[in-house]
């Protein structure tokens, strides 16, 4: 994205992950194939976006959102003027689990055996609440909104 664009794609999408880089950062490019792999990952949700910047080239808007050093992550809600502390990981399942995790529930729920069993091969580390119908699962709600890169899912169903 450039400066041209970038307001008209935040407002264009719900959410959007921007990444401002520097074309000769080792960091940066340790990242890119993770990036690349979990905007792949996202590409079937419309609604959110997984952004590039070259902060050398944009370098009014890196100044903008307070870039320092590269890479630096930024998420936007709609909103090109309230940009959020990108929080997550470096790896395509990390950034994946984040961006699920601030556009979605903060625990999937599980109604079947086969649910489970999907939720559990997607994600390499993740947490699984069983609480039966009728039962408090306030304090792990609660756990599973202040963790954002393991993903946590809640089932009432025994098997």
């Amino acid at each position: 994205m450039t400066n041209d664009n970038f307001a008209d794609a935040v407002a264009e999408f719900d959410y959007v992950l921007a990444e401002f880089y520097a074309p000769w950062c080792g960091h940066c490019k340790s990242l890119a194939p993770e990036y690349a792999k979990a905007a792949q990952k996202l590409a079937d949700q419309e609604n959110i976006a997984l952004a590039k910047i070259d902060a050398t080239v944009e370098s009014d808007l890196a100044k903008k959102y307070g870039v320092r050093g590269y890479p630096t992550l930024k998420w936007f809600k709609k909103d090109p003027e309230n940009a959020m502390e990108y929080g997550g990981g470096r790896k395509e399942p990390e950034i994946v689990s984040w961006i699920n995790k601030k556009t979605g529930p903060a625990a999937l729920d599980l109604a079947d055996v086969d649910a489970a069993n999907k939720f559990k091969s997607d994600n390499e580390v993740n947490v699984i609440g069983y609480f039966p119908e009728g039962s408090d699962s306030t304090a792990f709600i609660a756990a599973a909104e202040k963790i954002d890169d393991v993903p946590f899912a809640i089932t009432a169903n025994a098997d």
